[in-house]
């Protein structure tokens, strides 16, 4: 997993997987349209190995979020507007698997607990690769009951073709 503020992340990060640049750049270059209610939605960078969903997103209290996971996609989840609250633990720690992995959506579940918690504002990102159970959408600490985030969560296929 990783946590950093937007701003310093191209250079810094483009070296880890090929098209985390071209995300970074078109994170960039569509600054302006991230804010728009109008862009929510699923919009493709680069077909089915590079795309974004962006939109709002309703927090729930940290201890009843879910942890997920991947197998074929890094998720780059962005805080455009408000603030997020993860959970995290090693997927290979995890034990209580909840169903089957849904081949189609590319996520499993699991019932473990996260080791960690790492909040995400407005302008940060996390980066969580295929070995991170993440547990997104929690309300940060001290944030309103009704708290929503703005995000775009760059989906990054972890082979790209």
């Amino acid at each position: 997993m990783i946590h950093d503020a937007l701003d310093s992340s191209v250079h810094k990060y483009a070296r880890i997987h090929p098209l985390f640049a071209v995300a970074f750049e078109y994170l960039a270059q569509h600054r302006a349209e991230l804010n728009d209610p109008a862009f929510n939605g699923r919009h493709e960078i680069n077909g089915e190995d590079l795309f974004v969903m962006v939109g709002e997103h309703r927090l729930k209290p940290a201890e009843d979020t879910v942890l997920e996971a991947h197998d074929k996609y890094i998720d780059l989840q962005v805080m455009i507007d408000g603030g997020e609250s993860f959970g995290w633990a090693r997927r290979n720690a995890c034990s209580q698997q909840k169903g089957v992995f849904d081949e189609g959506n590319d996520i499993v579940f699991y019932n473990d607990e996260p080791t960690s918690r790492v909040t995400a504002k407005k302008g940060e990102f996390v980066i969580f690769f295929p070995e991170d159970a993440h547990a997104p959408l929690g309300r940060p600490e001290k944030a309103e009951e009704e708290a929503v985030s703005r995000k775009a969560i760059v989906k990054i296929r972890v082979e790209a073709r």
